[in-house]
Formats: structure tokens, sequence, C-alpha cells
């Protein structure tokens, strides 16, 4: 165990680099190389239609190779705040992307390699960070694109060093359909094999080989940073992980709950002189669920370094655990929020081969637009193949509403493409799932059920507090959302009871709850009218979403007066996603015109709603890119 330093050395350690007393010959190096919006799928040490990646495929030939490892959410930000804190979003305000304000983490609670900082290593970031917490001092010793386990002051110091590549990055993606004709990819687009889910087109086949080409690149990467580790003879003295920092990037992967936006590729290379702390042998395969929660405290562990309690959660290797323990891990949660302009709420809750999604929004679909997605071209050509009635059922239903439960066995549907919810031979596996997977989000507390825009207001301080303070509070709108997965019938009293409640977060889920119901709850019409002239500015537009989806009023009225008189930014976002429904995917005709939004910024997320209704989001997403690329604002 690194001896734990006092507490004013802890606090000089936030303003300056440690030169400790700490030896590189008594605690591992730890080194992750991390490689940007890519599933397992991609790769054919995981799935026999990726790519053949040698140099990955020598680190789990002395390794470990995880079939079964998941980012708790399938985008960014979310996903690198968990890795940082390895703790759940929901529970530190922080599952939001990109974040309206960032969140204080509590007290009890720092970024691991800050943890690790303290206690001697060298801690080293190259460079991409994305929190959605207020970073505070001595995370790192270096966080840049210079940073290096080679410019540490002293060479006998251990450090853990990260790096991330955005060769594989989901912008890898947006090339003009021109390029079909000029740059031929490596891999034959004729012979990739594409899911249940795509159509089947010269453009998915290209966009899908593009990427395999693209994982070749990171692979090439990961030979790089070895032999730098070889160079400097500490290979054997390293724990090499390597790992995507979530699923994607192909449609329906990156920003969805589905197995190809959460479930990564994770290889751990062992070094000879660390092997007794790993009880796996070189070359091993393990299907044991590992998650993002766990990457932090792992990484301590192998360290040898105590692990907050206010971690979720548990390390997979390092002293005293066992390969046992691992292979009876099978569960894993997951949750998915606002990502950009375009919102929704899911969570999951995968145990063994069986996987529950709730949608808590089911009426809005997952092709819902979102203009950095769209600016992919296959995403546009799903899109026009949809709407031109050109698309198989297994293919439309990313257009359509979902349910409010999906259940997939993933063992003979790996792609979840046929729902069991509503099979009664599964109803046992469904119940015990939904039950599981409700304890969850209430022991959290999951605070994704507040709205965003009360948390800016209320929360960000200090949202763990905040939490557990209106712990009572989110268990009720946890029940009052799940009135929608009962008969309306058995459901109707209870929401009558909460379109009255005197609490609008309670009215504002039982509206949501009417959408999700639809034509069934319309006789709860007369009730949900009044509330268009709601005090609560979110109740009134869920009045107006509820009431416009069945068509018993235009809802653009409603809309358009919440975005145009709220003085708050994020309500603001919320209103205009019911705009984009009722723009594109609602079955009646309610088009927007930008111009009837008065006082919106156009940069920001709001701004990208704008441009959506304009029609011109397209070149305003390439435009932000070439800029991105030049360093310009």
């Amino acid at each position: 165990m690194i001896p734990r330093l006092a507490p004013a050395l802890l606090f000089a350690t936030a303003l300056c680099p440690l030169l400790s007393s700490v030896n590189a010959a008594d605690h591992p190096n730890i080194v992750w190389i991390v490689s940007e919006d890519n599933s397992k799928h991609y790769l054919k040490l995981f799935d026999e239609n990726g790519a053949a990646a040698p140099n990955i495929e020598a680190l789990a030939a002395h390794g470990i190779t995880f079939t079964r490892a998941f980012s708790n959410a399938p985008v960014c930000s979310v996903a690198r705040t968990t890795l940082a804190t390895g703790a759940y979003a929901p529970r530190l305000g922080t599952q939001f992307h990109r974040r309206a304000k960032p969140v204080t983490l509590p007290a009890d609670l720092r970024p691991f390699s800050a943890t690790l900082r303290d206690a001697g290593y060298y801690t080293t970031n190259n460079s991409k960070e994305d929190y959605n917490f207020v970073k505070g001092p001595g995370v790192w010793d270096d966080s840049s694109k210079t940073a290096d386990w080679r410019n540490r002051p002293d060479p006998a110091q251990p450090f853990f060093h990260m790096q991330s590549h955005a060769e594989s990055h989901e912008s890898s993606l947006h090339f003009d359909v021109k390029i079909l004709e000029s740059e031929k990819t490596v891999h034959d687009p004729a012979k990739v094999t594409l899911p249940p889910y795509f159509p089947d087109t010269p453009l998915f086949r290209y966009t899908f080989a593009r990427y395999l080409d693209r994982m070749q690149a990171i692979d090439g990467i990961v030979g790089d940073t070895v032999a730098r580790l070889q160079e400097d003879g500490l290979l054997e003295d390293t724990f090499v992980f390597y790992f995507g920092d979530h699923g994607g990037v192909l449609p329906r992967s990156k920003g969805y709950l589905y197995e190809s936006g959460l479930n990564v590729p994770l290889v751990v290379r062992i070094p000879e002189k660390w092997k007794h702390l790993v009880d796996f042998k070189p070359g091993s395969t393990t299907g044991g669920f590992v998650s993002f929660i766990d990457f932090a405290p792992t990484v301590l562990k192998l360290a040898g370094v105590e692990i907050p309690a206010s971690m979720d959660g548990v390390p997979f290797l390092g002293e005293g655990t066992t390969s046992a323990e691992l292979v009876a891990r099978d569960s894993a949660l997951a949750y998915a929020d606002r990502f950009d302009e375009k919102i929704d709420l899911v969570r999951s809750l995968r145990i063994g081969d069986w996987k529950y999604i709730r949608n808590y929004q089911p009426y809005q679909p997952d092709g819902l637009q979102n203009n950095y997605r769209y600016h992919q071209a296959a995403y546009r050509e799903w899109r026009e193949l949809y709407n031109e009635g050109k698309l198989g059922s297994d293919q439309r239903q990313f257009f359509e509403a979902k349910t409010p439960e999906m259940l997939f066995d993933l063992s003979s549907d790996p792609h979840e493409v046929r729902n069991l919810a509503y099979d009664p031979a599964h109803q046992g596996t469904l119940l015990s799932l939904r039950a599981g997977l409700k304890e969850r989000l209430k022991a959290l507390p999951d605070l994704g059920f507040i709205p965003e825009s009360l948390l800016y207001d209320e929360a960000t301080a200090n949202p763990v507090a905040y939490g557990k303070e209106h712990a009572d509070e989110i268990a009720r709108l946890i029940d009052t959302a799940d009135l929608m997965l009962k008969p309306f019938g058995d459901s109707e009293g209870a929401l009558k009871t909460a379109l009255a409640s005197d609490d609008p977060k309670i009215r504002t889920w039982a509206l949501i709850v009417c959408s999700a119901f639809g034509n069934e709850a319309s006789e709860l019409t007369d009730l949900a009218r009044p509330l268009l002239k709601d005090e609560n500015s979110l109740v009134r537009l869920r009045a107006a979403e509820f009431l416009g989806l069945i068509g018993e009023t235009d809802p653009r009225i409603t809309i358009i007066d919440v975005v145009n008189h709220t003085n708050h930014p994020v309500e603001q976002l919320i209103a205009l996603q019911s705009a984009a429904l009722f723009h594109e995917h609602s079955p009646l005709a309610f088009p927007f015109e930008a111009s009837a939004f008065t006082s919106i910024s156009e940069e920001g997320e709001a701004g990208r709603r704008i441009d959506y209704f304009k029609g011109d989001w397209l070149g305003k997403e390439a435009a932000k890119k070439k800029n991105a690329k030049q360093g310009k604002p």
C-alpha cells in the first residue's frame, strides 16, 4: 500500500506536481489507450465481422480479453465522467451531453487520477477530458497534447497515463457521398456483414468498410504505444488497457442503449512483473461483466491505493480479486438522457443474456433529428428510405414510436430487433428485470426524473446531497412514470390524481404517461386541457404534447409561447425538442417555421434546433467541423 499523505501535503499537491519518494519498483505503471466511439463489433478479436487488429490481438495474447465490458452511457462526456469518478452519472447529476452547467462533485469523491497523484503517481492525460463536473485542481500532473509518461521528473516514479484517439470518432464518417467513387476502402464493402436493422445499400456497405479501416488505424496506434513502452524498458512493469470510450458509430449505436452503443472492446495486457496481482493466465478470455464504474476502483486496486467508499464500482483486477468472482458478475446498468439538442430518458439493465430497456418517453422515436448525428450520410439515407416506404419491419423501428418496455434475449437476438416484452412466455423475466431496474434507480437516486431545468437551478452545487434530500420525491416520480406499464384502466384513477397534484413534477410526469398511452388516454382530455394554462411552463408544454399527439389541439401555440417567453435556456431546449417531434414525426401535420421563435441564440443546442427548422442545419454542422479543425470559434 502506498503511504497516504498528510492533509497539508494533499493540499500542496493540488497546487504543484508531487516529487514523491514512492518508487516504481514497488508499484505498477498503468496506461490507458482509448479509442473514441467504437463498440466491440468492429474488431475481429470480438466479432467475426470485425477488422483484424494484430497489435490489439498481441495485447490479448499477453493478457485478458473482456467480451462483456460496458460503458454505462453511450456518449463521450457522460462515459468519461463515469470513468473518471467510478460513480453513476445520474447519481452525480452528470448525465447530460452537452452539459448545460458543470456540477460540483461531493467532497468525498475526486477523480481517481487525483487520488493516484496524491498517493505519489505521476498522472498524465493526452488529452481529451470532456468532463461534466467542475474539474478543480490536482487532477493531473499534465493534461495536454504533450502529456507523456516520459516527462515525469523522476524516472523511478510510477505513472498512470491515459491517451485518447479520435481516428475512430464519429466525425470520421462525416464524408461527402461523392467519395464513394474516388476513395476506395481497404476493406471490401461487398464483403461486410451488415446488422439486420440497416438497409443493404452501397452507402451503408461503404460506411461500414470505411469504419473497419479506421479500426486498423487505431490498431497501429496501439502498436506504437506498446513499442514506446518497450523501448523505455517499461512494458513488463506496466498494465496496458485498450478500450473504446463507448459504442458507435454507425447509426443506432452512439447515443442509444443497444449493445452497439454500450458493449466496448476491452483488453488488458498483464506485465510479467505484476502477474501476481491478476488471477488470470495470459491469453485468457472472460465473459464476466465489467462496467465503466469499475475502471477507477480497478486502477486504484492495482496501484495499492485505498478505494473511496463514495465510488459505485467494484475492482475486477488487483490483489485479492479472483477470476471466479469476475465470472460470476453478470449485470450492467446503463443510462441515456440528453445528447446535444436531442432529449430522451432511457435506462437499461442487462443480466446475463437478457436485456431490459425502459423508455420513459416512448412516443419519441430513436431517429428524431439530432443535427450532428445526421451529418453522417448513412443516417440521412436511412431516413429517406423510411420516408419513401422502402424499409422492412426491422429497419423501420428506428423511426417509429417505441414501446415503454423492451426485452431482448441476446443469445438468440444479438441485434435487439425482436422485442419480447409483450410475449406471455417471458413475463416472469420481464417483471424481474423491471423490478430490478426500478430498485436500482430509486437507490441511486436517479436525478434524471427531475427536469434538467430544475437541476440547473437547484442542484449543480451539490447534486448528490440534492438527490439524497429529494430521494422520496424521486421515488414518487418513478412510480408515476411507471403508470404507463399497466393497462390504462388500471392506471386511470392514479393518473387523475396525479394530474391534479400540487407538485408540478408529478403533473408533468402524469402528462408524459398520458402521451405514452396516446389515444387510450383521450378520456382524460378534460383534465389535461386546463393544464395548457398551468403556471408551470413544463406542465403547459407536456399538456400541449399530449393533446397534440391525440389530435385534440394544435400544440404549436403552446410550444412557441413557452420557447419565446421562458427566460430559462434549458426549458427553451426542452420545448424545442417537442417542436422537433411534431415537425418531423407526428402523424399529424404540425410543421414549425424558424421565424416563429424569437430571442434564441444561434450558438449552442437551441441554435441547432433553429438551424433544423430553417433547413440549413447540414451546412452549419459542416462549417462547425471545419472551424474546429482550424481552431476557430
